[in-house]
Parts: C-alpha cells; structure tokens; sequence
C-alpha cells in the first residue's frame, strides 16, 4: 500500500473513532471499548499491530492501559497488547486482585496471550472484535486439560459493544496488518 493511501485510512480510522458517540445504555462496554480503540490506533500509528487492551477494576475506574509494541525498539515477542498489561499489573499493582479485575481487548487474544491472561486469573477478558485466524477463545477446546483447571471461574466473551465499535476494532486491526505480517515473516528468515 502507497503511504499516501495508508495515511488516508489512518486519518479515516481516526476520525470515526473520534466522533464514534458510546451508547452505554444499550452497549454497556461502548465507553471502554472507545478507550481500547484508541490504544489500538496508536499502537497502529507507532508500527505496531492495532491492538488495544484496558484494565478496569470493580468500580469501573482504569487501572492500566497498553497497545501492542512487537515491534517498538526493533522486536518484541512479549509486546502483545495483554502480556504488556499482565506483566504491568504483576509487577506495578501487587495490590490487585487479579480475580476482581476485567481486561478489554481490541481483538481476541491470541493463542499466547490466552495462555498468559488464564495464568493471570484476570476475572472477566472481554474481546471487541473476533479474531477468525488467530484468536484462541473458540478454540480453547483444544488446549491440553490442565488450561480448563486454571481459574474456573474466569470469563473469556464478546464485550458488550455496539457493531460499530467492533468493526472499527477489526479495521483498526487491519489498518497496517499486511505489512506487518510480512515482517514478521522475513524475521523468521527463509524456511
């Protein structure tokens, strides 16, 4: 994609996301997805995968905030947007109860982030967009019987946002995506 091209999307995406209105009434998560949306969209403009991700505690009030940085400072395969917040709480806010806190998250967290949120025992991960490639929340089916013991209790679900919200989630997401995955790619070197 041309620079220009990738510019003028930026510039789209950022619009809509800052004229979006949240309606709490009828999308209870709207206000704090706006809030994951725009982590996302820097972490986009920054070179970085568009992923979001806030930490709330019981009354609601944000806790932490990150955006996904794999590829701030050259390379980061922790830079996932939720490892960030997990390794932030773990190591800032000792204080916290994991159990009592809900992590939201511009897209459903990947297969490592999975593993990590359910060894956290974040009470509540709430994902706007569904991730159909990549995400591990349909498939945690799949993982060896022991990861079903972690934290019973925990919630992995859809927050509860307006369609709007979770399609510029996923547009966000996309916005830089190819490029990106092609990075990641000629990281590896040749197979």
């Amino acid at each position: 994609m041309s620079p220009r091209l990738a510019d003028w999307r930026r510039e789209r995406l950022a619009r809509r996301l800052a004229a979006f209105e949240p309606d709490t009434a009828a999308h209870p998560d709207d206000a704090l997805g706006k809030r994951v949306c725009e982590e996302a969209l820097a972490a986009a403009e920054a070179g970085n995968y568009g992923v979001g991700a806030v930490l709330v505690d019981a009354s609601g009030e944000v806790v932490l905030s990150a955006g996904n940085r794999v590829f701030e400072a050259g390379f980061a395969s922790d830079g996932h947007a939720e490892m960030a917040l997990v390794s932030r709480l773990e190591r800032e806010r000792p204080d916290l109860a994991p159990a009592e806190l809900t992590l939201l998250v511009s897209l459903e967290p990947c297969p490592m982030c999975y593993t990590r949120l359910k060894l956290s025992g974040i009470g509540r991960v709430l994902y706007l967009a569904p991730d159909e490639a990549g995400g591990m929340v349909g498939r945690a089916g799949q993982l060896p019987p022991i990861w079903a013991l972690l934290h019973p209790r925990q919630v992995f679900a859809p927050a509860r946002v307006s369609r709007r919200l979770r399609r510029l989630a996923l547009a966000i997401f996309r916005l830089n995506l190819g490029e990106l995955r092609e990075r990641l790619v000629a990281r590896a070197g040749p197979g």
